[in-house]
C-alpha cells in the first residue's frame, strides 16, 4: 500500500481570470479524486472549465489566469507550492498531457525523433543520444507507427492527423509518468482513428496502470474508456459518478440533456434528438444559484437564488441539484414517519 491514498487529489479548486472587462470565474470550486490505474472523464460542452482545471494540474496557467483558492495534491505533495523548476521536472516524468491538436502542439521545424529524444532528455541528461533514440522508436512502436526508422526522420507535416495523435502519445508517455491527462485527443480525428486512439490508450493503461484523465465533450468517448465520470457546467462539478450511473441512473438535468442529445445505437429509427435549450452562461456574470437553472425545464425558485449542496445519490454517485436534495429530504422524512 503507498503512503498516499489517492495518485491526485483536487480539493475546492476555484481559478479565475482577470480580464479588463472584470473576474471571469472560469472553475468555482471543484473536488475530485483519481487513483493509480483509474480513467476518469470530465465532459461538459465547451466553456465549462474542463481544460482550465487540467491546465492548472499541470502549471500550465497562462495569464490573466489565476488559481484563488483550493488545493492540488499528487501523491501527497502540494502541486501549487512547486516552483518553476520543480514544475518542470514535474511535467513529462510523473505527470503528462497529450493536446487537443497535435499540428500546433508539434514543432514543424524539428523531426519527429528529435521531439521524442528532446522530451526524454529534457528530463535526464545523463541518457545517451542512441539510448534515447532507441527508447523513442520503441515508444513509436509501442503507439503503433509502423517503420519508425523512417517516421524518426519526418517532419509533423508529413504524417496524418492519426499518426501525430500517436506521437504526441508516444511523446507524453515517453518519461512513463504515472498521470496522463488527454484534453480531447481525438476531436480533431474522423470516427475510425478515433476508435484506434481509444482502443490504444485502453491498452496502454492496461500496461502501464497509469492514472487517465480524459476530458472531452463526446459521451461516446467516455462510455468507451472511462472508470468514472465528472460532469462540469459553467465551472462547477454538478455530477460526478461511476461511468455505469452517470449513463443508466443520471441524477442532474445537466446530464440528462448532454444523453438526450447524444445519438444511440440501440434508438428507435425515427428517435428525436433534444437539444438542451438556451444559451451556456456569461462567467463575468454567473447567476447566483445553480447555474444550468435559466436553462433546466425543471427549475425552481431556489435554484435561480442559491447553488445546491452536494447530494449522495448512491454509491461514489453525487449531484449537486435541488431536485435530490427535495428527494432526500422526502426520503429522510418517510423515514421518520415510518
Amino acid at each position: 500500500m503507498s503512503e498516499y491514498e489517492h495518485l491526485l487529489e483536487v480539493n475546492d479548486l476555484h481559478v479565475s481570470f482577470f480580464t479588463p472587462a472584470g473576474e471571469v470565474k472560469a472553475v468555482g470550486g471543484i473536488t475530485y479524486t483519481l487513483d493509480e490505474d483509474e480513467v476518469m472523464g470530465i465532459v461538459g460542452e465547451s466553456g465549462s472549465g474542463k481544460s482550465v482545471e487540467a491546465y492548472s494540474i499541470m502549471g500550465l496557467l497562462q495569464s490573466p489566469g489565476k488559481v484563488i483558492g483550493g488545493s492540488i495534491t499528487f501523491e501527497g505533495e502540494d502541486v501549487l507550492a512547486k516552483d518553476k523548476k520543480e514544475m518542470t521536472a514535474f511535467r513529462g516524468s510523473r505527470a503528462a498531457m497529450i493536446f487537443q491538436n497535435p499540428m500546433t502542439s508539434l514543432n514543424p521545424v524539428y523531426t519527429i525523433g528529435n521531439q521524442l529524444i528532446e522530451a526524454l532528455r529534457a528530463h535526464d541528461r545523463s541518457i545517451p543520444k542512441e539510448e534515447a533514440a532507441k527508447r523513442a522508436m520503441d515508444m513509436l512502436t509501442m503507439v503503433g507507427i509502423n517503420n519508425v526508422q523512417q517516421r524518426m526522420k519526418q517532419y509533423p507535416h508529413e504524417l496524418s492527423g492519426g499518426m501525430r495523435q500517436r506521437v504526441m502519445i508516444a511523446m507524453g508517455l515517453i518519461c512513463h509518468p504515472k498521470l496522463l491527462i488527454a484534453d480531447e485527443p481525438t476531436t480533431a480525428l474522423d470516427v475510425t482513428i478515433q476508435a484506434q486512439i481509444l482502443e490504444l490508450m485502453k491498452s496502454l493503461q492496461a500496461k502501464t496502470h497509469m492514472g487517465i484523465i480524459f476530458i472531452t465533450h463526446n459521451l461516446g468517448v467516455v462510455a468507451e474508456i472511462c472508470d468514472k465520470v465528472c460532469v462540469m457546467y459553467a465551472g462547477k462539478m454538478v455530477e460526478q459518478g461511476p461511468v455505469d450511473d452517470i449513463f443508466y441512473s443520471p441524477a442532474h438535468p445537466y446530464t440528462e440533456g448532454l444523453l438526450r442529445s447524444m445519438p444511440r445505437v440501440d434508438a428507435e429509427s425515427h428517435e428525436r434528438l433534444i437539444p438542451i435549450e438556451g444559451t451556456p452562461v456569461d462567467m463575468l456574470n454567473p447567476p447566483e444559484g445553480c447555474p444550468f437553472a435559466p436553462r433546466c425545464e425543471h427549475c425552481m425558485k431556489i435554484c435561480l437564488q442559491k447553488m445546491p449542496p452536494y447530494v449522495e445519490v448512491g454509491e461514489g454517485h453525487r449531484s449537486a441539484c435541488w431536485l435530490r436534495v427535495q428527494e432526500a429530504l422526502e426520503q429522510k422524512g418517510g423515514a421518520e414517519n415510518g
